[in-house]
């Protein structure tokens, strides 16, 4: 009779590895699908748009998959994902600051940024200047 450290064993040695077998061919064959779709919605498009439009002729698949990568080369980048610096928030003075969600953001304020001050001012002056702030404009309310 087999223990259950034992089958665990098995499971993450044998069936572990088949398992991510598995999943990289699925991978792969989801991509290949989703390329083959693209390739497809590029053509059909084209084929409806343009011929009434600019009067062009219609391409067939291999023609739109060429269309799709040249217009990547062209009008796109060659790099993926994320946002390599050109975040909303990676300007002025909350380059630094970019992660502050949860009280769980960067504190590696470098570059002699006086932000780097800002966290030592927060907790001795900030959350009473802020308070100070609501209750004037609570007894002031500004009137449209």
């Amino acid at each position: 009779m087999e223990t259950n450290e034992n089958k665990y064993e098995k499971r993450n040695c044998c069936g572990g590895m088949k398992h991510r077998i598995g999943w990289i061919i699925l991978g792969v064959l989801g991509a290949a699908a989703f390329a083959f779709l693209f390739g497809a919605v590029v053509m059909w498009l084209w084929n409806w748009l343009m011929p009434v439009i600019f009067h062009l002729g219609v391409i067939s698949y291999w023609q739109a998959v060429g269309l799709a990568i040249l217009g990547r080369l062209l009008f796109g980048s060659l790099h993926h994902g994320g946002s390599h610096g050109r975040g909303r928030h990676n300007f002025g003075p909350w380059k630094h600051r970019s992660h502050m969600s949860g009280g769980n953001y960067c504190k590696d304020y470098t570059h002699g940024s006086n932000w780097s001050h800002y966290d030592q001012y927060w907790n001795e002056e900030g959350e009473k200047s802020f308070n100070d702030y609501l209750k004037r404009k609570s007894e002031n309310p500004v009137k449209e």
